[in-house]
């Protein structure tokens, strides 16, 4: 590979890598505002997948459908080789792999972040769907 060739490749590399972070990051924020629970330790970056993928009954609708679920799986793994390899191992045809799966998986993602933040608000409306908590005899 060329040296020109390797940088773009590079670069590209750490965009993917960065666009996983920042879902990641959304992941986590929904598992502490949400939640109440955010993964620690090693296993952190698999266990807030898992539990994005599942309902917490009462509380939320899953975030991640099992493609999501799947594609965030090797994009964290694609993460994890662009930071610890620090570029070295980089293929061209893996690197446009995980580009394809970005571009796909990210609308999908702000979708179901929209379809959650539609379901947390409709679980906080009251019946008059006003916020002021009057329901439906309101005492008016």
């Amino acid at each position: 590979m060329a040296l020109g060739e390797w940088g773009a490749v590079a670069a590209v590399s750490l965009g993917i890598h960065n666009i996983y972070n920042g879902i990641e990051d959304i992941l986590l924020s929904v598992a502490n505002d949400v939640d109440d629970l955010v993964p620690k330790g090693p296993s952190m970056h698999q266990d807030v997948l898992d539990q994005m993928s599942v309902q917490i009954a009462g509380i939320r609708p899953a975030v991640l459908d099992p493609a999501l679920y799947e594609a965030f799986g090797e994009l964290k793994g694609f993460r994890h080789l662009v930071r610890h390899r620090y570029g070295f191992d980089l293929k061209t045809d893996k690197v446009q792999e995980n580009l394809d799966r970005a571009r796909k998986a990210f609308p999908a993602f702000v979708e179901a972040i929209v379809s959650l933040e539609r379901a947390l608000t409709e679980e906080n409306t009251d019946d008059n769907g006003d916020g002021s908590g009057d329901g439906a005899s309101g005492g008016r």
